[in-house]
């Protein structure tokens, strides 16, 4: 099952998915205020629209005919990629972006503007925003479409093979 795992696809889909997950983490990290965490969804929607021309070039690789499980397969494989170096990328911007994070004391850069209801900690907010947000918001839009297109892109479900001892339905 997993001798056919095309790698330099994978991450070189997953590389491109989290660079443009992080083009507007970046954005957001200039200015560090609560009215702009919308760039942290735009990020996580780039990071979707990524995953889907992933799966697109993988079903037009195997000629249209993919089956729906390797499509999953190829689909969390690129999401599990795509979100450790999303992360890793998140991490570097976080300790280029703020200057004193590591440091003992309060950071030279804080989120401005948050709710009243946020909880202040250290960093005041950014640092839990920006990994919060790089964990599950791509978690739960990569597997929103492994989900979904790997069964909408296959041209012919009649025609889908089960696996050996699988009884079909």
């Amino acid at each position: 099952m997993l001798k056919n795992i095309h790698w330099k696809y994978y991450i070189k889909c997953a590389v491109i998915a989290a660079i443009l997950y992080c083009i507007p983490v970046f954005f957001f990290l200039r200015t560090t205020t609560w009215s702009h965490t919308w760039l942290l969804y735009f990020g996580n929607a780039l990071f979707m629209i990524t995953l889907a021309g992933t799966l697109l070039g993988f079903n037009r690789r195997r000629g249209g005919s993919a089956s729906s499980m390797s499509m999953v397969l190829a689909g969390l494989i690129t999401t599990i990629l795509g979100i450790i170096i999303s992360i890793a990328i998140c991490l570097l911007l976080l300790s280029v972006m703020i200057p004193g994070l590591y440091n003992a004391g309060t950071p030279d850069k804080l989120l401005s503007g948050e709710p009243v209801n946020s909880v202040p900690d250290r960093s005041r907010g950014p640092v839990y925003l920006v990994l919060f947000n790089a964990f599950m918001g791509n978690v739960s839009t990569g597997l929103f479409v492994c989900i979904i297109f790997p069964f909408t892109l296959k041209d012919d479900q009649t025609k889908e093979e089960t696996l050996p001892g699988q009884p079909k339905v």
